[in-house]
């Protein structure tokens, strides 16, 4: 019982070693108090918004026209396709569950048999 307690005492004993000096590392003030880097777009809107913001404008009514393009050519697809999975939804709604295997059929670690 004697060599576990020193053996525990040891272990404390180590832990509180000091192997980073007197004082915990501080964060660097000068990196968190300093300007932040802007990107180098970030000057091109600065130097004229109008200019950036047409081209925005620009690419917002491209990615609208794609977008409506896309699922305005769908939407039959689309619903044919939503009727179906409804009708199969339904289908496999009226169907019973298969019956579970007998204990002595059931395999080791098998998903559709009853614990032990």
């Amino acid at each position: 019982m004697g060599r576990i307690w020193g053996g525990l005492a040891l272990a404390m004993l180590a832990g509180c070693g000091d192997a980073g000096g007197d004082y915990p590392a501080l964060m660097p003030t000068d990196r968190l108090l300093a300007e932040p880097a802007l990107p180098a777009h970030a000057l091109d809107a600065a130097q004229s918004p109008e200019t950036v913001g047409s081209m925005l404008d620009g690419r917002a009514r491209s990615l609208a026209g794609r977008a409506g393009t896309a699922a305005g050519t769908g939407d039959a697809t689309l619903q044919r396709r939503a009727e179906a999975l409804r009708d199969r939804a339904g289908a496999l709604s009226q169907q019973l569950p298969p019956a579970a295997p007998a204990d002595g059929d059931c395999p080791q670690g098998g998903a559709d048999c009853s614990p032990n």
